[in-house]
C-alpha cells in the first residue's frame, strides 16, 4: 500500500516547528498560515496543481488597514518566485524544508516595514529581489497607488505621498488586451470603493 501524502496543514505545521514561519502563527485546515509582525499582516498558502506540484504563495500586507479592505486583498502584495514547485512530498525530509525556508521563508522578509510596502504597492512593475518578486499586474496599478498614497499619509511620509500623486497624473497604460485605462480616472474610482470600506475621506 502507497504511502499516504502529506497534507498541506501538515506541510505549514513542519514549517513552523523548523522556524520558516513564526510558532504563533495559525494554520488552517485549508492550508493557509495567518500572522501579523511588526505591522504587517502575511497569508501564505500551499497548493497543489493538477500535475501534483506542490507550490508556496505569500501575501504581506498591512495590518492596520488590511481587514477593512479584506475584499480587495487586504492592501497587500503577492511575493512569488518563478521556481516553487516541487513534488508533493510523503514526509518532510531535508529537500521539503529547504524548499520552504527558502521560499515561504525568504518570502516573509520580502517587505521590510510600512515604508517598503507603500514603495512596492506604488510601483508600475514587479519588484525583483533576489530570487523572488513582488507579483504587481499593470490592471491593478491605479487601485495599488490608491493603497499607498493611504499608507504614506498614515506613515507620515509627505516625500513618498508628493510621488504617488504624481504617478497618478501620468498618461494612460495600456493594459495586455489592448485597452488603454486612464490612471488618475481609475484611481478616483478605486479612492471612493477604499474610502467606504475604511471609513474616511481619501483625497486625489
Amino acid at each position: 500500500m502507497a504511502a499516504k501524502s502529506l497534507t498541506a496543514p501538515a506541510v505549514l505545521r513542519a514549517a513552523m516547528e523548523r522556524g520558516v514561519v513564526p510558532s504563533e502563527a495559525e494554520v488552517s485546515r485549508r492550508g493557509e498560515v495567518r500572522w501579523e509582525s511588526a505591522d504587517l499582516a502575511y497569508l501564505g498558502w500551499i497548493s497543489k496543481d493538477a500535475a501534483g506540484m506542490l507550490a508556496w504563495h505569500m501575501n504581506v500586507g498591512d495590518a492596520k488597514f488590511g481587514s477593512a479592505l479584506e475584499k480587495y486583498g487586504r492592501m497587500s502584495v503577492p511575493i512569488r518566485s518563478s521556481s516553487n514547485e516541487m513534488p508533493w512530498p510523503q514526509a518532510v525530509d531535508s529537500l521539503v524544508e529547504e524548499f520552504l525556508r527558502e521560499g515561504l521563508g525568504r518570502a516573509t522578509r520580502f517587505v521590510a516595514d510600512r515604508t517598503d510596502l507603500c514603495v512596492l504597492l506604488s510601483s508600475p512593475e514587479d519588484v525583483q529581489r533576489g530570487s523572488l518578486y513582488a507579483w504587481l499586474p499593470v490592471a491593478n496599478y491605479p487601485a495599488r497607488l490608491v493603497q499607498a498614497l493611504v499608507l504614506a499619509r498614515d506613515i507620515g511620509a509627505p516625500d513618498l505621498e508628493s510621488r504617488i500623486q504624481g504617478q497618478m497624473k501620468q498618461r494612460p497604460i495600456r493594459l495586455s488586451n489592448g485597452r488603454c485605462m486612464d490612471i488618475l480616472a481609475s484611481a478616483k474610482g478605486w479612492a471612493s470603493r477604499y474610502s467606504n470600506a475604511l471609513g474616511f475621506d481619501i483625497p486625489i
